[in-house]
């Protein structure tokens, strides 16, 4: 992996937890795309100014302001996309993980999109694959901010929460959360991995962060074997998909929250930290 950064870039205003989101998860695809074979992943920052012609380039659902724009650049050498992948890469459920590619790839287009940026793809295959995401750079210079600390009342009290999500961006992403909460945290890459550390740890974990859609088994296959196990199971349900849609299926199953991806330390901190001081109110 080679770092080719350039310094003194202008400002961007963007969420920092969910930035550290895109560039893992593009540097984890590129790596993957390399597989075991030798290669490299290359991480270009930079700046660039977009005129008319430039703009009609770059794919953005909706017309992109002409302008200066920090980009960030993911490339790999690895195995490549052709053409009819590349139109399915960013479809929810797509996924090419025998090819390296596909890992959250909604989540990154989620992200860029509500950072009013874009991006170009340049890919063929065999001749590996390029990201290019294009943010707006900030207009003026920002007031210095104080350096923030833990928002005590977010803060656990060293609960243990069950992180169970096929991708591992999200989950790295998940347990430094947590974590940074005073949450003790396990983690489990599948529905099954999820189910038997459960049997094994059940009266420890307080809480399931449970995604709802995985390979082999789902979100709602899973939370019914949890309830076998321990029917007042607390899972906090994790989808990119919104709460009405991902929630419809589960009503009366005794779920416990929703949170949607890509989301914030702070969403899914409150959103944990609800759930479980409404649970130690409730008499036993």
């Amino acid at each position: 992996m080679r770092l080719e950064l350039q310094q003194d870039l202008p400002l961007i205003e963007a969420d920092t937890g969910q930035l550290q989101q895109v560039i893992m998860n593009l540097v984890i695809n590129g790596a993957e795309a390399v597989g075991e074979n030798a290669g490299r992943v290359i991480v270009t920052t930079g700046a660039q100014e977009v005129d008319e012609a430039y703009s009609q380039t770059i794919w953005s659902r909706s017309e992109l302001p002409l302008g200066r724009y920090v980009v960030l650049e993911v490339s790999d050498n690895g195995c490549g996309m052709d053409e009819e992948t590349l139109h399915k890469i960013f479809d929810p459920f797509f996924t090419t993980k025998f090819a390296g590619r596909g890992l959250g790839l909604a989540a990154v287009l989620g992200i860029v999109r509500g950072h009013k940026g874009a991006f170009k793809i340049y890919s063929a295959p065999g001749q590996g694959t390029t990201f290019k995401l294009f943010f707006p750079a900030a207009s003026a210079m920002p007031m210095p901010q104080p350096r923030r600390t833990i928002d005590a009342e977010l803060a656990g009290s060293g609960q243990m929460v069950l992180v169970v999500d096929d991708e591992e961006i999200v989950r790295k992403a998940a347990s430094y959360c947590l974590n940074r909460y005073g949450y003790r945290v396990v983690v489990a890459t599948s529905g099954h991995e999820a189910i038997d550390i459960f049997r094994q740890s059940h009266g420890e974990i307080a809480l399931v962060l449970l995604d709802l859609t995985m390979p082999e088994m789902s979100g709602e296959a899973v939370l019914g074997e949890l309830q076998k196990i321990q029917p007042a199971v607390r899972v906090l349900l994790s989808s990119g998909f919104n709460e009405v849609e991902a929630v419809r299926r589960f009503t009366g199953k005794g779920l416990a929250g929703f949170v949607q991806k890509p989301y914030t330390s702070a969403t899914l901190g409150a959103k944990v930290k609800q759930i479980l001081d409404s649970a130690a109110r409730q008499p036993d």
